[in-house]
């Protein structure tokens, strides 16, 4: 589609700031964008469609959520204000087991459109079985995605217990490997599907096999994605395998497996010196500080990243943890927390946090040269912002423009009133296109009291801190 916006400001995230145009345009030909620049110089009057910002819009590139688990969406709410060591056996998984495929095809549903409703045009999808979320969701509905299968050696039906040494089952991550080997064969030529490898954790595969998804990673010219250092859970397994005096960081270093081929989820149980160390070595990072924040109680280290040079992006995790998959919410939550945790009121400001969201999020995955930034050639994922909102009100650009604070300290998410990937409409006028949104919902509830129900029992039996919350009549 031949598609122009016009009297709009343009936020393009290229350069040092971020590239802002006052009274400017867009013009979109073939997926890609021929035309960049100010109205007085666009002639767009014979485009196919014309989205007219009246001056009050702003046209920026589309976001990215650089660590989503979608599949675990009909689970939001099943636990929160817990011990982490109890977050996963003593409070999610009681749910979480009771999800069938079809509702990981539910939970995506509304993981994706959220998203898109708040301007995400590319996830990173994370999770098991991820071919069938791209070929029921994210083909089919034109949506761009990085399909991340996640590999471990862990088996489905042994409980995990932290000051347990974990079981390695050689045959369960060799079944996941394939499945991640499968993905790149299966879509190769998609514009819009670009898989990653996705290793668990140090401390739920081996050595032998991580290295071999190293290998493939680089040859295959993609990248590994891995929860790195997230936590108590892990530091007692890495300690218990690899001695006491080990980290995770210092595990990855003797063994050579940190480079620029590596995406580090979270690292928040690292010490300035060890992330220091992985930005030297090109390793990138993504923070979810909602998620972390909730379930840890945590600030992810995405400051100190940033600052010591760090190529870095933001994601909201899973649904239970973060509470969302709006990644404006995540920008304020980066920079708000990250001031908080510093006590410095300068860290972290509008136009770095942006950039996390944006073109840095595009480096992270090896994509910048198609994604993350409007840009003559590239490919049109652009969403507009309705900016005619209180709460937005006023922008101003003398002495200086106000644009981007207010959009990331005031923005709810719902201002996105058009989504465009690969030049195609996604949404139009705050409507998506494609999807039956209120059917999708009905359903989700339907199904989410069925598997509460069927967790009821179990999850009572644990004692856990959520159990004596119900137990008082808080929740």
């Amino acid at each position: 589609m031949d598609l122009a916006i016009i009297n709009s400001w343009v936020m393009t995230c290229e350069g040092k700031g971020l590239g802002i145009i006052k009274n400017g345009g867009v013009r979109v030909e073939n997926g890609r964008i021929v035309f960049l620049g100010k109205m007085d110089e666009f002639n767009y009057k014979n485009a196919e469609r014309i989205i007219d910002g009246k001056y009050h819009h702003l046209a920026m590139p589309g976001l990215i959520n650089s660590h989503i688990h979608s599949i675990l969406t009909l689970c939001r709410g099943a636990v929160h204000d817990i011990p982490e060591i109890e977050y996963i056996p003593k409070g999610l998984n009681f749910f979480a087991e009771h999800l069938t495929f079809e509702d990981f095809i539910l939970g995506t549903k509304i993981a994706v459109i959220e998203g898109l409703k708040a301007g995400t045009t590319t996830f990173v999808e994370y999770g098991l079985g991820v071919a069938g979320l791209v070929n029921h969701i994210y083909k089919p509905y034109h949506l761009s995605v990085v399909p991340t299968e996640m590999i471990n050696e862990l088996s489905y039906y042994e409980e995990l217990k932290p000051d347990e040494l974990y079981n390695f089952h050689t045959g369960m991550g060799k079944a996941a490997l394939r499945r991640a080997n499968k993905l790149f064969k299966q879509f190769e030529d998609e514009e819009l599907i670009k898989p990653m490898y996705g290793p668990q954790a140090l401390d739920m595969l081996s050595l032998e096999l991580l290295h071999q998804i190293k290998e493939n990673a680089i040859q295959r010219h993609s990248k590994m994605h891995m929860h790195v250092a997230q936590g108590e859970r892990e530091r007692i397994q890495i300690k218990k395998r690899f001695g006491k005096n080990q980290t995770t960081v210092k595990v990855l270093e003797n063994e050579d497996l940190l480079g620029n081929y590596l995406i580090a989820a979270h690292i928040h149980d690292t010490t300035h010196q060890e992330r220091k160390l992985l930005v030297e070595k090109g390793v990138g990072m993504v923070g979810c500080p909602s998620s972390i924040s909730k379930i840890d109680g945590i600030v992810p280290p995405l400051a100190d990243y940033v600052e010591l040079g760090g190529i870095a992006g933001i994601g909201t995790d899973e649904a239970p943890g973060t509470g969302h998959h709006n990644l404006f919410n995540e920008m304020k939550m980066a920079s708000l927390l990250s001031k908080v945790n510093n006590k410095n009121p300068m860290i972290m400001p509008p136009w770095v946090v942006i950039k996390l969201a944006t073109i840095n999020a595009a480096k992270l995955l090896g994509l910048d040269h198609k994604i993350g930034s409007l840009k003559i050639g590239k490919r049109a994922d652009i969403i507009t912002i309705d900016l005619k909102k209180p709460h937005l009100t006023p922008i101003v650009s003398d002495p200086f423009c106000n644009l981007s604070a207010n959009l990331v300290y005031s923005n709810k998410g719902n201002e996105v009133n058009n989504v465009i990937i690969n030049g195609k409409p996604i949404m139009l006028e705050s409507q998506l296109i494609d999807f039956n949104v209120q059917e999708i919902l009905d359903n989700a509830n339907e199904r989410a009291e069925i598997i509460f129900k069927k967790g009821k029992e179990d999850w009572i039996k644990s004692g856990s801190q959520m159990v004596k919350y119900y137990e008082n009549g808080f929740i």
